[in-house]
């Protein structure tokens, strides 16, 4: 079936680094198996003109009338695109091919005419609160014939959080799936006990990829090296993230650092540098040059894995455990993993790592999880 066009739904692409990547790393495996692909860019409702203004004009009452200071303001579509101006020109260089903003039923049903297989994955692609629309993430669009398969796809947690009509809705439209796959070991549990589905459990396409894979992507940006050797990468920052680099730093001896925009705030000016993210690669490479690596993100935890780093995960409940649970307890590095209630046991800063045994099993799930793609996308 090569040289058909591959249409990929997964969540909108705006800063998230994680995210983006990960939508980059499929479209890579396809592309170099001779699969062109169509990034499906579904989005929220747009916000209206005259939404965005209101939002601009309380953000100037807070600041100059009010003087709410240390509140956040709201940020608006303006500002949204400026400090994802890297994020968009990475988007706009490596994941290939992408449709227009889309934002209704209607737009997406047209894309039966440009798509011959339909894939939705990777990350929380089946976490309603994520999605524009879950109903849309179930492919109810896509017409009754079209190949259709989910890859990786993630509830992000252990717990259900599907409205009964939305349930109701979404398993009537499994039945248009040709093979269903999952990120995590507890969405098996819930295709097969809530929606009455087997599925296979694969890799997030990141780990399709290999550290030479990035590093050639670093090389192609000529990115340069970070300033520092503890990368930090804490999207909940607390006091007990903290308290947690302080120790590291200190008993290692290595200089946190962060590839991190700073949080709009009331002093953000158009065009100032410290608020807008970092280009994808800058964040590629802190892995690559540290000697030590602290996250509370999955694909932290993935890159870290990766490129074999040393490294602390801290999980936060709300964002979801299931996914840091999973991931980690695939390559025996369960005890990575700590909680913001937990405290930190400076025991775990030292750990022997057996990266060849995990560098093995990526390896064998990389294929696995490859022939699950390419077995269900092929002609039969």
């Amino acid at each position: 079936m090569k040289g058909k066009r591959v249409g990929i739904l997964t969540l909108p692409l705006i800063n998230n680094y994680g995210g983006i990547l990960q939508a980059y790393a499929l479209k890579e495996v396809l592309r170099k198996n001779g699969y062109e692909t169509l990034l499906i860019d579904y989005r929220k409702n747009k916000i209206s003109k005259k939404n965005s203004l209101n939002m601009a004009i309380r953000n100037f009452i807070k600041k100059t009338i009010l003087k709410y200071k240390k509140l956040e303001p709201a940020v608006t579509p303006t500002i949204q695109s400026e400090i994802s101006r890297n994020a968009k020109d990475f988007v706009s260089r490596e994941l290939g091919k992408k449709t227009k903003p889309i934002y209704d039923f209607s737009e997406l049903k047209k894309l039966n005419y440009e798509v011959d297989i339909f894939v939705v994955g990777s990350d929380q692609v089946w976490r309603p609160e994520y999605t524009p629309n879950i109903r849309r993430y179930f492919f109810d669009f896509v017409d009754e014939g079209k190949k259709v398969i989910s890859y990786a796809a993630s509830f992000g947690t252990d717990t259900w959080g599907f409205t009964n009509e939305e349930f109701k809705d979404c398993k009537v439209n499994l039945s248009k799936f040709n093979a269903l796959s999952v990120r995590e070991k507890s969405a098996i549990d819930i295709m097969h006990d809530k929606f009455g589905v087997t599925s296979e459990l694969v890799l997030d396409p990141t780990m399709l990829l290999s550290k030479s894979d990035y590093l050639d992507l670093i090389n192609k940006y000529n990115e340069q090296k970070n300033k520092g050797n503890l990368f930090c990468y804490i999207l909940d920052k607390n006091e007990f993230s903290i308290s947690v680099i302080k120790k590291i730093s200190t008993k290692l001896g290595l200089e946190p650092f962060e590839v991190k925009p700073k949080a709009i705030d009331y002093n953000y000016k158009k065009g100032s540098e410290e608020y807008i993210y970092p280009f994808m690669t800058k964040w590629i490479r802190a892995f690559y040059d540290s000697e030590y690596v602290i996250v509370d993100s999955f694909h932290g935890c993935v890159f870290s894995i990766i490129f074999n780093k040393p490294f602390i995960a801290i999980g936060n409940v709300k964002r979801g455990l299931a996914r840091f649970k999973s991931l980690l307890s695939l390559f025996d590095l369960e005890d990575r993993l700590i909680l913001n209630s937990e405290k930190f046991n400076e025991s775990l800063i030292e750990h022997s790592y057996n990266w060849d045994a995990v560098n093995k099993k990526v390896f064998y799930l990389q294929k696995k999880s490859s022939k699950f793609i390419f077995d269900n996308i092929k002609d039969e």
